[in-house]
């Protein structure tokens, strides 16, 4: 079989994830409040699946619990940051490139990681493993999925909730000078 084959799909949609994900880090982005009630459905879905999976190998519990404590410090680090701007009416707001690059980067890395593992196994003709819960048999990378899932949905729940908040200020006096959310020093880069 061919080994390059088995490869370049995996590669391709990766990199195409992570065009698409670069591409939303960088410079303001529409707030569509739907759109990442959507993302909180598909993180909770996700999340939820990986503890079913969870119950089979108990020890995955650890690398799970410290990626949402990793991921909760990195979204609490990401709020602070939160920038917001208003233009032809519509509200965009601009996540922090450091923390997203590291979201980003745990995700990328991992990924190459498992496929040098499996490159160094030398087991191409096998390509992906058949039992499909042994993707969930290894604690770090259940760790930095967690990281991942934790990071986005407390940060897209703070975002939402934002939103509200400044939604509800800009009607209250359309001339707010400040769309920072409550709490925060004002816009920062």
């Amino acid at each position: 079989m061919n080994t390059i084959g088995q490869f370049a799909v995996p590669l391709v949609v990766i990199a195409f994830i992570m065009y698409r994900r670069t591409k939303r880090s960088i410079g303001f982005q529409k707030l569509s409040v739907r759109r990442m009630k959507v993302r909180l459905g598909f993180f909770a879905f996700a999340a939820l699946m990986l503890l079913l999976l969870a119950m089979k190998h108990p020890v995955m519990l650890i690398g799970y619990a410290a990626g949402v404590i990793g991921g909760l410090v990195l979204a609490r680090y990401a709020e602070r940051h939160f920038v917001t701007e208003r233009r032809s009416g519509e509200l965009f707001f601009r996540t922090h490139i450091w923390i997203e690059s590291t979201v980003l980067a745990l995700f990328l890395g991992r990924i190459v990681y498992r496929f040098i593992e499996v490159a160094l196994m030398g087991d191409f003709g096998a390509g992906m493993p058949q039992d499909p819960v042994m993707m969930t048999k290894d604690p770090i990378t259940g760790g930095i999925v967690f990281i991942i899932i934790s990071y986005y949905f407390a940060y897209y729940l703070f975002v939402i909730r934002s939103a509200k908040t400044i939604n509800s200020e800009a009607a209250d006096s359309p001339d707010a000078a400040d769309l920072s959310p409550p709490g925060s020093s004002g816009p920062s880069t």
